[in-house]
């Protein structure tokens, strides 16, 4: 009996969860109140905050997008490769596509992530500067490990960009991208299938961070690395 009422409390939680998403990448966070919330899930307030103590706190939870991605897969991929250039160039190649395609199995919250964020950032940036920190202690670490083996194999030309600046570069360029497919009705088509436009994008990057050309070759396989994202996030 327990069993099933905690079942049934979780599934409230989500409902919840799921109606408060559609406010939030609307009004933004000030613009969105617990009353709004409750009304979406058909919920009283006051059974809204048997599950949550505060607004904040379901918004950190809403918030949680960035931490599931990480978990499964990309933290993943620094356990199975050695910091270097083959490493470099499948963290980009995961990190563009994570963007630019929909994740298995959290298309939903993909799709409500990238419309809160985008709103955050034309409004108090709360949820974007989370999302950007949270990206930071996942990312920084392991990306610029590789990049310092790769310039150290001669794989990357020296240049005046940081590895900070490199990693975020690739990120936000990505990004932009997106922004152009959000709506039902792209603003922006480009030419070939959108696993094609991943493949260029990542050989795009890989040319600007400095990879030479030889490392390209060796270490850039597109069907390889839709391989280990198969691998990473089945």
């Amino acid at each position: 009996m327990n069993r099933k009422k905690k079942m049934k409390g979780y599934k409230r939680r989500q409902a919840i969860l799921e109606a408060s998403r559609p406010l939030f990448a609307r009004n933004g966070f000030r613009g969105t109140s617990v009353r709004d919330i409750a009304r979406a899930a058909n919920v009283s307030e006051a059974l809204l905050y048997q599950h949550f103590a505060s607004k904040e706190e379901l918004y950190e939870e809403v918030m949680d997008y960035t931490g599931k991605v990480s978990a499964t897969g990309i933290e993943k991929l620094h356990d199975l490769l050695e910091p270097g250039t083959d490493a470099l160039v499948t963290s980009i190649y995961l990190l563009v596509r994570l963007i630019l395609l929909e994740m298995p199995r959290l298309q939903e919250e993909q799709h409500w992530h990238e419309r809160i964020l985008y709103r955050s950032l034309l409004g108090d940036t709360k949820y974007a500067r989370t999302h950007f920190n949270r990206l930071r202690g996942i990312l920084e670490e392991g990306i610029s490990m590789c990049l310092d083996s790769a310039a150290g194999a001669g794989d990357l030309e020296h240049g005046p960009i940081g590895n900070l600046n490199r990693m975020w570069f690739v990120h936000h360029l990505a990004m932009a991208l997106n922004l152009c497919h959000l709506s039902d009705e792209p603003a922006f088509e480009y030419e070939g299938s959108r696993e094609e436009l991943v493949d260029q994008v990542v050989l795009f990057c890989l040319k600007g961070i400095g990879m030479t050309p030889s490392a390209i070759e060796r270490a850039f396989r597109p069907d390889r690395l839709r391989e280990m994202f198969g691998r990473l996030y089945a």
